[in-house]
C-alpha cells in the first residue's frame, strides 16, 4: 500500500510490480533471442508489441470503466503518468495477442509465451512477499484550518475521508489542486481535507487566491507531522479513509479526475467496521 523509495524517486507498489514484470519479460526475451538468432528480430518485435498491448488495453479498460470521470477532461485519457490501468483488461489483451502469434508461428513465439508467464508469476510473487501494512487509523493530532485557525482533530464526520498532502512548490500538486477542490465541492457525502506540508498560511492563501480556489477544506501542517505519521515519502500523496477512520488506499503522485472518482466510488462501498 505504501509508496516505495528508490533513491530520490518514489513509486507506488503497483508501479514497482509493473517494472519487475517488464524487466523479467525483456531479460528473458533477450536471452531467448540470443539463443535463437535466426528469430531474434521477430522475438524483439513481438516483445515490444506485448508490452505496448498490455499498456494500451489496460488503459482502455480503465477508461471504459470510468467514462464519466473522463468526460470533464478527455485529454486525461492520454495522461498515462497519472495512473489508471485495468490489469485484467491488459491480461486479456496480451492473451489474445499471444494466441494469435502462436497460431501463426508457434515455433517462433512459444518461448515468448513462457516469458510472459514467468514475468507475471514473478510480479505476483514479489507482491506477495511485500508485507501487508498494519491497519492504520486517521491520525489523532490537532491541525488548524486555514479559515478558522483553531486547532482541531481531523475527522471523517461519519463519511469517507479523502486526505491530500500537498505544497505550493510541488508542480503536480499545483496541477491537480483545481480539479480536486472542484470534486470536493461536488461530493457532498465525502469529507475532503487538504493538508499543506510545511508552508505558512500566507503562502497558501496567496496560491489559492491566484487560482481562485476554495479555502474551506485547507489544513495547516507546518511541521509536516502527517507525512511522518503516515509514512509518506513524496508529494502529492492522497489517502483514502473509510467512514470509521481506517486507511483503505494510498496514491502518491498526481491523480486524474477519473482515478480520484474511481477511488471515491470504492471508498463509498467500504462497510463501517467498529
Amino acid at each position: 500500500m505504501n509508496p516505495i523509495a528508490i533513491g530520490p524517486l518514489v513509486f507506488s507498489q503497483a508501479q514497482v510490480l509493473a517494472f519487475v514484470a517488464a524487466a523479467v519479460l525483456l531479460i528473458v526475451s533477450e536471452l531467448t533471442a540470443r539463443l535463437r538468432p535466426e528469430h531474434a528480430k521477430a522475438i524483439h518485435w513481438a516483445t515490444t508489441l506485448t508490452v505496448v498491448t498490455w499498456v494500451v488495453t489496460a488503459r482502455v479498460g480503465f477508461v471504459l470503466a470510468n467514462l464519466s470521470g473522463f468526460a470533464a477532461s478527455p485529454r486525461d485519457v492520454f495522461a498515462f503518468w497519472q495512473g489508471g490501468f485495468d490489469p485484467l483488461a491488459g491480461i486479456c489483451g496480451v492473451t489474445v495477442l499471444l494466441l494469435v502469434l502462436l497460431w501463426r508461428h508457434q515455433s517462433t513465439f512459444a518461448p515468448l509465451f513462457a516469458a510472459v508467464a514467468l514475468a507475471g508469476t514473478t510480479a505476483i510473487a514479489v507482491g506477495l512477499m511485500v508485507p501487508a501494512p498494519a491497519l492504520r487509523q486517521l491520525p489523532e493530532g490537532l491541525y488548524a484550518s486555514l479559515d478558522r485557525g483553531d486547532p482541531r482533530p481531523l475527522a471523517t464526520n461519519g463519511r469517507p475521508l479523502v486526505l491530500n498532502l500537498w505544497a505550493t512548490w510541488c508542480p503536480p500538486c499545483r496541477r491537480e489542486m483545481p480539479m480536486m477542490t472542484e470534486v470536493a465541492a461536488a461530493e457532498q457525502d465525502v469529507t475532503f481535507a487538504f493538508a499543506n506540508q510545511g508552508e505558512s498560511a500566507a503562502t497558501i492563501r496567496d496560491f489559492l487566491t491566484r487560482l481562485n480556489l476554495r479555502t474551506g477544506a485547507m489544513v495547516l501542517d507546518p511541521q509536516m507531522n502527517l507525512m511522518a505519521e503516515l509514512n509518506m515519502l513524496g508529494l502529492p500523496s492522497t489517502l483514502f479513509f473509510s467512514s470509521d477512520g481506517h486507511l483503505q488506499s494510498v496514491r502518491t503522485g498526481e491523480i486524474s479526475r477519473a482515478a480520484l472518482l474511481a477511488q471515491i466510488k470504492d471508498l463509498k462501498g467500504v462497510p463501517n467496521v467498529h
